[in-house]
């Protein structure tokens, strides 16, 4: 049994209200994985393809914006 499993096991225990907030929080929870998977998908196609930031100048307005 996967850990997802015991996890859904345990949570059929629990009080349909916390129920419903834990898949509410889950949901939250994958779509902002996905989100953040396509993004970085996306960002990496276009550093292969030339298109990106040079990354030196990426980190010096990082150090600038935090003063770093």
């Amino acid at each position: 049994m996967t850990k997802l499993e015991r996890a859904v096991k345990a949570a059929e225990q629990l009080p349909e209200e916390l129920r419903e907030k834990l898949g509410d929080d889950l949901l939250h929870y994958i779509d902002r994985y996905l989100a953040l998977r396509d993004d970085l998908r996306a960002g990496l196609r276009q550093l292969d393809a030339g298109e990106g930031i040079p990354g030196d100048v990426v980190f010096a307005g990082l150090r600038k914006r935090l003063g770093s």
